[in-house]
């Protein structure tokens, strides 16, 4: 969704508007029992470390490529964070799987790909990290930032608007930001949302509408939010940087509403879907961008992190960021191998004693993550 040109960016017109969104739903809805059992599964579940071994499989599973200077380490996870999206493609059979890719000779699954993209980019000698590269970028640039190796082909979709996406972050950078990405940190001061609209969300969806404007969903703005609390977490920064990244109202966060997680509640039972939204997802149609169908998920799953939040008690922002990284993961990870009657042994997961399609409702099974032609998520 795209902001009107009224659109103040305040936290409460943001608030607003998502609610609006929840009480227009017609297509899904949260079963509050099953979200109260998965509340009471999560921590236990991310607290075993299950995920630490996808590090090393097809996935790479949050496994940096390429290790840079600070400075270069934030301005690269910007032009990560612009182009994180539509990572999936379809097969011969018209079905829909994530993005698969050889890179440097390693093959990659998911969100990876990009990523290991990137890195090829940087040590080809393309510097992807210098706004002016990005602003002067052309088509054949994009295709080859993109190739996959393994077939010599560009996989990944809507080549047109990745390629707008890498010139109009460059051209903001230098025009707004002095060419990098710790003054738009600095602008911000350490807050996600200022009175002002100086805060770091507000800024990424006011300066860079190209990239970061989804509103009010701002699915791409709070997942770059939460991989920069990741990365404050993973090296010892510079005390300006450190600062600036100990956002003081962490309060404001919300869960990504992107295709994984509600794939994830979709499938356990906690988000119930009409015939309507079954029938798309069981035959990997389209769903069409804006639509109540998109905006009825999406919205449902920022309501459905709130609340699991919630539901687990303690630190709000310390369970808010737990769920951001086991329901993408599970989803990935653990729902794309899954089928009825899978066993323990083959695919361990401690969701399948309450998942509505392995008990209840088979064709939930059936079921793709929902399909979008977006550069929203």
């Amino acid at each position: 969704m795209q902001a009107t040109e009224s659109a103040t960016f305040s936290r409460k017109e943001q608030l607003d508007q998502l609610a609006e969104l929840r009480a227009r739903a017609v297509h899904v809805d949260i079963d509050d029992a099953r979200l109260a059992e998965v509340a009471a599964i999560a921590p236990a579940s991310f607290a075993t470390g299950w995920i630490r071994p996808f590090r090393e499989t097809d996935e790479h599973y949050a496994k940096p490529q390429i290790q840079l200077g600070d400075l270069d380490q934030l301005q690269l996870a910007l032009v990560a964070a612009a182009q994180i999206w539509l990572i999936w493609e379809r097969g011969a059979d018209g079905r829909a799987t994530p993005l698969t890719m050889t890179v440097e000779g390693t093959k990659f699954v998911g969100s990876a790909t990009l990523g290991a993209c990137h890195a090829r980019a940087i040590r080809r000698g393309q510097n992807i990290l210098d706004a002016g590269v990005l602003a002067a970028f052309t088509m054949r640039d994009v295709e080859e930032h993109y190739r996959d190796e393994a077939t010599g082909r560009v996989k990944v979709q809507l080549l047109d608007e990745r390629l707008a996406n890498f010139r109009a972050l460059g051209s903001v950078l230098q025009r707004e930001f002095d060419g990098h990405f710790v003054n738009v940190l600095r602008r911000a001061d350490g807050y996600l949302f200022r009175p002002d609209g100086s805060g770091f969300i507000q800024l990424l969806e006011r300066h860079f509408p190209r990239s970061f404007g989804d509103w009010p969903l701002a699915k791409l703005a709070y997942v770059f939010t939460f991989s920069l609390l990741d990365l404050r977490e993973s090296r010892t920064l510079p005390e300006e940087i450190d600062r600036l990244l100990r956002f003081k109202d962490l309060e404001n966060l919300e869960g990504g509403a992107d295709y994984y997680r509600p794939w994830f509640f979709l499938r356990v039972g906690l988000l119930t879907i009409d015939d309507v939204l079954k029938s798309r997802l069981r035959r990997h149609e389209l769903i069409e961008p804006g639509s109540a169908l998109e905006n009825d998920y999406r919205a449902a799953t920022i309501e459905a992190m709130r609340r699991l939040a919630r539901a687990m008690g303690g630190d709000y922002v310390a369970a808010l960021r737990l769920l951001e990284r086991e329901t993408h993961a599970q989803a990935l990870l653990r729902c794309r191998r899954c089928r009825v009657g899978i066993s323990d042994e083959e695919l361990p997961c401690p969701y399948r004693g309450v998942c509505k399609a392995t008990h209840t409702d088979h064709e939930l099974m059936d079921c793709v993550f929902p399909l979008v032609l977006t550069s929203e998520y």
